[in-house]
């Protein structure tokens, strides 16, 4: 419904225009009728935009249900364009009127950004990044992937031949190690996917008890931070080669170990690509809502000073 009313306020605004400036035998101005009724139209379209933040305020009371609200705020917004450009009479005029025109289109640009991101990058997500998470437990769902990689090489490892407080107390777990471990693991179903529990039976590697712990020593700080850290399995390419050196210098029992630790670090990378999306998707609020509130300013402006030189 309001998408049909904006198309028809627009083309009527149009042809009302065109007929008149056929008429006149040229373009008219914002003093000409339909210059101002297509200036009225804008400019009360601009105030129906800006009443989204009382909108957001008042929503308990439910005056009109949010998709036909935002409907509104959309069509009608992209509406109030041509309005304005017809009731300039296609020239913009002084600086007012020129920056008012400016702010104006950005404004329409910013709003279509946002509009696209919304629809668009949500699905992308979900196809493309299996293990997105709550954004704001990014770093707690890493720190605990790092507990989780810590249990599955005390699991099938044991502890380290060097010797210090961490490793005595890992040492003293490992004695009471069960042979099936319990980590977190990514699982999607439908529309709904989290951070699951998945039960793996370990298979013992104690000869590969060393390199694994290296290992772990080098992923450690991506896991917890993602590409902020300069590690050799920041890079896509470069973890791919190191985690198959790490295979050649291993034993086959501890293929399981390797792969989840290989899985850790995709996880870890589709956290940063997450988090880049998260900003894509956000950042162009704050923007469209300063040049709302700048359009908002000229436009009074506008008028006031239109009034007074009538």
């Amino acid at each position: 419904m309001p998408a049909v009313f904006a198309l028809a306020i627009t083309i009527a605004g149009v042809v009302w225009y065109v007929k008149e400036c056929l008429d006149a035998g040229r373009l008219v101005g914002g003093g000409s009728t339909v210059g101002l009724a297509c200036g009225i139209a804008a400019g009360s379209v601009i105030v129906f935009e800006m009443l989204l933040w009382p909108r957001k305020a008042l929503r308990r009371l439910k005056l009109i249900p949010t998709k036909y609200w935002m409907s509104g705020h959309i069509w009608l917004g992209l509406a109030s364009l041509p309005l304005a450009v017809v009731h300039s009479g296609f020239h913009l005029g002084g600086w007012l009127p020129t920056t008012f025109m400016v702010l104006f289109v950005f404004t329409i640009l910013s709003g279509l950004y946002g509009l696209a991101m919304q629809n668009l990058l949500p699905r992308w997500m979900l196809r493309n990044l299996p293990a997105e998470t709550i954004y704001n437990q990014i770093d707690y769902v890493s720190a605990r992937t790092v507990d989780d990689a810590r249990t599955l090489l005390i699991a099938a490892c044991g502890r380290r031949r060097t010797r210090n407080a961490k490793e005595i107390e890992e040492a003293d777990l490992v004695e009471s190690a069960p042979q099936s471990i319990v980590v977190g693991a990514v699982r999607q179903s439908g529309r709904t996917r989290g951070r699951t529990l998945e039960t793996r039976r370990v298979t013992q590697s104690r000869q590969d008890t060393e390199p694994l712990w290296n290992a772990l020593d080098e992923i450690q700080p991506f896991l917890l931070r993602g590409a902020l850290a300069a590690t050799p399995v920041t890079e896509p390419n470069q973890a791919r080669q190191w985690f198959s050196r790490l295979r050649s210098v291993c034993s086959d029992d501890s293929g399981f170990v390797i792969d989840s630790l290989e899985r850790f670090c995709d996880q870890r990378r589709q956290f940063d690509l997450q988090s880049r999306s998260h900003r894509w998707l956000h950042a162009w609020l704050p923007i469209h809502v300063a040049l709302s509130v700048a359009v908002t300013v000229l436009l009074a402006a506008h008028v006031w000073t239109a009034l007074k030189y009538w």
